[in-house]
């Protein structure tokens, strides 16, 4: 068998249009719209494709290794809710309005702030965000059921969803389970972190960040050496790591 022969495989298989990550973090660094058409002649429609550009990334999950700092999310744009960007926009906008008060939330208080009026994805821009593939595997969330044109039905739809922004919330509100494992691990050795680690019942939920605090600290994966590599924590020569900015 040749050389060439060997390195193909069908056990890489990715769904189209979804890459193989399946959990991250990464700067939202910029989007971009492409109008684009479906269909020809009198049956064609118009519509809009959204790219989101996310730069400065921590991978998660993956189904196959990932290597590079980038990483974008592509999507058609659509104002209903059964739409992969809107899965996308409603589970951002649950995390966005987590900041406002029940009075701001209120239609019919003198408080209320109109969605319109709201923080949106543009105020996002430069800010990391958490987003995880809705596929209902280890773990995931489960595929929404979206319509299907193909066979003029809804369907598990594997869609990218929105878990964290920067500086706003996590889904299902108070703090994530990295964001404990991070000011755990601020001041403290790797050993001390690991103890601590373990003993919290919030961390020790999160299947896939126990695995990157098990891992040896020269791992690639391992969570404190991401850290360190993405220049987030510094690690002294006393063994000790610091979180940047602090």
């Amino acid at each position: 068998m040749s050389e060439e022969a060997t390195k193909i495989t069908t056990r890489n298989l990715i769904d189209a249009d979804i890459g193989p990550l399946r959990r991250f973090t990464g700067l939202l660094d910029s989007f971009t719209t492409e109008p684009q058409t479906f269909g020809e002649g009198v049956s064609a429609r118009q519509s809009t494709r959204i790219t989101l550009n996310f730069s400065d990334l921590e991978v998660l999950e993956t189904i196959e290794p990932y290597h590079f700092p980038i990483f974008t999310v592509s999507m058609t744009m659509s104002n209903r809710k059964k739409s992969r960007w809107g899965v996308y926009g409603e589970s951002l906008n649950s995390i966005l309005d987590s900041q406002y008060t029940e009075e701001q939330l209120n239609p019919t208080s003198p408080e209320y702030i109109k969605p319109q009026e709201r923080m949106d994805i543009s105020d996002c821009l430069k800010k990391r965000m958490g987003l995880v593939m809705a596929d209902g595997e280890a773990g995931r969330p489960e595929s929404p059921m979206l319509f299907d044109g193909r066979t003029n039905a809804d369907r598990p739809t594997p869609t990218w969803m929105v878990y964290e922004v920067e500086g706003v919330g996590v889904a299902g509100g108070g703090v994530s389970a990295r964001d404990i494992a991070e000011s755990l691990l601020n001041g403290r050795t790797l050993a001390d972190f690991n103890k601590a680690a373990l003993a919290n019942p919030i961390i020790r939920n999160d299947t896939a960040l126990l695995q990157a605090i098990s891992m040896p600290a020269t791992a690639a994966g391992s969570f404190a050496n991401v850290l360190v590599k993405a220049g987030r924590f510094t690690k002294d020569a006393q063994g000790v790591y610091q979180k940047v900015g602090d």
